[in-house]
């Protein structure tokens, strides 16, 4: 009876333990990143986790850069993928919840005058991988004839910035403001928010978990807390 009893509490040990959840996501601060002593973290870390933790899962991230992240996903290797600005077959898309915001840098002694795409004409322009088709048509053709360069490395991007080897970033806000605080505090740049703020949700690869995801979402911003994940990185 005792061997029993130990078989049955083991059996329900298990079956009580959560199910993981692989989840990949683009690797960039403040919106995923890692932190020493507190491990994979930022916006969109905390809202998923919240999230997946409310519909019973666990969750074991993986921080990529996006051409890997859209591929492997595409190949099964994670049940989740965020964000998802690119179209799929394997999944479905969630409701958008992130607030991206791709702006024109540059740094601030420059006195750049940008206020519309034509006003990047005869600039040197670095921008991030895939901005060519995320940014539309228009972009694609204003940048076509310009010394324009596409670079995954965010920190990179604003290393050549300060050392005048680029005249504008093109970038989220939060996230090629984050990065210069963090590795140039003493540079001040120009923001010049040309373009339109675009929301990204998530891509699970089963559509079931997707109506949860959305469900636990709407809950989590009536709640204040998905403002409040906002708020710890502005």
């Amino acid at each position: 009876m005792r061997i029993m009893w130990l078989l049955f509490m083991l059996s329900w040990h298990l079956c009580a333990e959560p199910k993981t959840l692989k989840v990949a996501v683009n690797i960039g601060p403040p919106w995923a990143f890692y932190q020493e002593g507190k491990g994979i973290t930022g916006i969109d870390v905390e809202i998923i986790r919240q999230i997946l933790t409310k519909m019973g899962y666990s969750s074991e991230f993986h921080l990529l850069a996006y051409n890997r992240l859209i591929k492997e996903f595409n190949e099964g290797k994670f049940d989740v993928a965020s964000p998802a600005a690119f179209p799929s077959e394997n999944g479905y898309l969630t409701t958008p919840y992130l607030p991206f915001e791709d702006v024109v840098v540059s740094l601030k002694y420059n006195k750049l005058d940008i206020n519309t795409l034509a006003d990047l004409k005869g600039k040197n322009i670095i921008a991030y991988q895939f901005a060519n088709a995320v940014l539309g048509a228009e972009f694609a053709e204003t940048v076509k004839q310009e010394n324009y360069l596409e670079i995954a490395e965010r920190e990179l991007q604003l290393k050549l910035l300060v050392n005048a080897r680029t005249d504008v970033v093109i970038g989220e806000r939060r996230l090629l403001t984050h990065i210069m605080q963090k590795n140039h505090p003493n540079i001040s740049l120009t923001i010049h928010p040309i373009f339109i703020t675009q929301p990204y949700g998530a891509i699970f690869k089963e559509q079931q978990l997707q109506q949860q995801f959305d469900q636990e979402l709407e809950k989590l911003q009536q709640s204040g807390v998905y403002q409040d994940i906002l708020n710890n990185w502005p």
